[in-house]
């Protein structure tokens, strides 16, 4: 750049340019002193010299802007094509003159950039390919300028079009956790969060009320290819006679209505109780393909309008129990007396034939079936040991929750026998096993839960049921994984891994994996290598829990918005300052309460008029104190 103190013939009154403005020079010394001449008021700075260049000697007056006949600026930069010229030069060629005003409109020219670009001191005329580039990325910009311009009139008036989609996937990426900003909403004066975006697509109804947006916000899989066929379902070599035949064996498997990933089932021999487990393992390696397919999801994805699984679907066809005329599974035998006390454990891999209930039919079952009633006493007797041993059973509401095409089912989970009895065998076997690992010296996942700070008994004793039930919640701390035993508090056992659910749990899996690589007498592996598949599913299964709580919560606020006229009861179980927290039970809905007075632990308060917030998860009621 030339430099204002560097040409001899600079007087007062030169044109300089100065930040892109033209500038008037007022008199020189250790500081120029300049005026620009394009702002108003006029305004006078002292700039060092090497801020400026000088475009003419002046004297500047009225500097006046000229434009050039197009057609004579494109013959200029034809004739010029692809060479070098000066600023004077150029003002020349197109005015006829060197005067200031012509000066200043050349350089405009040239800060234009389509036809000439470069400095004061030196311009390059565009060839013909460069300016026919230059121009058609100038009026694609300007193309979509205007098209960007029309889709904002629209958004303005609430109506956008098919077309607007290229716009809309910016604040939509925005809502999804996979960007940072979006220009309509800051055309709109809105926040730049997810929720913002959120209710700006809800609006102009490029998302359907219902849209669930929590597992991609979280990041959970859900869409990603899966493996290839030939990868899909690879079982590991094994003949008939390598499994037990327990197909005359009476066996349950007894789960939720349209439950479609049974992986456990119950059997009772006279003198054995059976877990029979779906032997996933048979079908995939550890550190395989679908190994790491598995790994990467962590668990499976329970959403109240869709399941993701796991593994594959046809893993759920071909291993579900039960779902076949008969069934390969891992089963545990377990010893256990009148007490309760299992006092031995055989894992053998069998094939059994599996009676299918849901809950409520295991109900019934439970008053004329003698094997299930059998096994009703022996897991009653066990968990009388684990409470005894300090188990924290929590029971708050619970209800499923199904979302067919947007519209919302929600159904109260009852108190069944059959449930408990379920969970208990399940329980049993994963206590089980984790004696067995410990006497074999085998490396697991093992299940742990610390104490909580305080015995949480005592200090809820006095409270209704519901309160203190919330209450011991809150008290519990999170349980972890470990690769060496560890106590279970929640569950008053000393040791315990997940054994029952397979097509459902990565770690779940990976215990299953390590017993059959023990069973064939093949090295297991080592509690470094398991402590990195632990490391590996930590942050993923959080997620997944994170998207399931999220996405109840979505679906339940839909059906109260679904349900304007609905009316219920909730109680206060938790207060600070004039908040309370309410327990909606026949929702199993959390939700604040401002401007709660006097309304202390328990009380309980009619809630109608549900106005929702679906964005931000939010729901306020009506409400009058009972």
């Amino acid at each position: 750049m030339t430099s204002a103190k560097s040409l001899p013939e600079l007087k007062n009154g030169a044109l300089l340019l100065y930040k892109s403005q033209p500038a008037k020079l007022i008199r020189t010394g250790d500081k120029l002193e300049i005026e620009i001449i394009s702002s108003l008021p006029l305004q006078n700075k002292k700039v060092r010299d090497k801020d400026v260049s000088c475009l003419h000697p002046g004297p500047v007056e009225n500097l006046q802007i000229l434009s050039p006949e197009p057609e004579l600026l494109n013959e200029i930069r034809a004739l010029l094509s692809g060479e070098e010229t000066t600023l004077p030069e150029l003002a020349e060629l197109l005015f006829n003159q060197t005067t200031p005003s012509s000066i200043w409109s050349a350089w405009l020219v040239v800060t234009e950039g389509l036809h000439f670009y470069g400095s004061p001191h030196l311009i390059q005329a565009r060839n013909d390919e460069d300016y026919a580039l230059e121009r058609e990325k100038r009026e694609v910009k300007k193309a979509r300028r205007e098209k960007w311009q029309a889709f904002i009139e629209r958004v303005e008036k609430g109506s956008i079009l098919e077309d607007d989609r290229e716009f809309m996937l910016e604040i939509e990426n925005l809502a999804l956790g996979q960007g940072s900003e979006s220009r309509l909403l800051q055309h709109l004066g809105r926040q730049q969060t997810q929720e913002h975006a959120h209710a700006t697509l809800l609006e102009l109804k490029f998302w359907p009320r219902h849209f669930n947006p929590y597992p991609q916000r979280l990041g959970v899989l859900t869409s990603d290819t899966a493996p290839e066929p030939r990868e899909r379902i690879e079982i590991l070599p094994e003949t008939t006679a390598e499994r037990l035949d327990l197909s005359e064996l009476a066996a349950f498997a007894i789960d939720d209505e349209g439950s479609n990933d049974p992986d456990d089932a119950i059997s009772f021999d006279g003198r054995r109780l059976w877990v029979h487990v779906a032997d996933i393992a048979a079908g995939v390696e550890s550190d395989s393909a679908l190994d790491f397919y598995a790994r990467n999801r962590a668990a499976t994805l329970y959403l109240p309008e869709m399941i993701h699984p796991m593994l594959p679907p046809e893993f759920n066809r071909r291993f579900g129990i039960g779902l076949e005329t008969t069934s390969s599974a891992l089963s545990f035998a377990l010893e256990v007396d009148d007490n309760g006390i299992v006092t031995d454990l055989e894992i053998i891999p069998s094939r059994i034939r599996v009676t299918r209930l849901n809950y409520a039919e295991a109900e019934k079952q439970l008053l004329c079936n003698p094997i299930l009633q059998r096994i009703e006493l022996l897991t009653a007797a066990h968990r009388q040991l684990r409470l005894a041993a300090g188990a924290i059973e929590i029971d708050l509401p619970e209800c499923r929750i199904k979302a067919e095409n947007g519209k919302v089912k929600i159904t109260p989970l009852p108190s069944l026998a059959s449930r408990v009895l379920v969970s208990e065998a399940m329980l049993m076997a994963g206590a089980a096993t984790a004696r067995y690992a410990e006497r074999h010296a085998l490396a697991m996942p093992y299940a742990g839960q610390p104490k909580p700070m305080e015995d949480p008994t005592g200090a809820t004793n006095s409270l209704p049921e519901l309160v203190a039930m919330y209450n011991l919640r809150r008290k519990m701390k999170p349980g972890r994984p470990a690769t060496s035993p560890l106590p279970h508090a929640g569950l008053g056992l000393n040791a315990y891994v997940r054994v029952t659910s397979p097509l459902r749990r990565y770690l779940d899996l990976v215990a299953h994996q390590q017993l059959r690589l023990h069973l064939a007498g093949r090295p297991p592996l080592s509690a470094k290598e398991l402590g990195e598949r632990i490391m590996a599913v930590s942050l993923p299964s959080t997620r997944v829990r994170q998207a399931e709580r999220l996405a109840n919560r979505h679906w339940t606020l839909l059906y109260l918005q679904q349900n304007p006229d609905w009316r219920g009861k909730g109680i206060v179980v938790a207060r600070w300052n004039r908040k309370v927290q309410l327990l909606i039970p026949e929702l199993a809905l959390e939700t604040e309460l401002s401007g709660a007075g006097e309304l202390v632990l328990g009380s309980w308060v009619q809630l109608d008029s549900p106005r929702i917030n679906l964005p931000w998860l939010e729901v306020f009621f009506r409400s009058k104190p009972l």
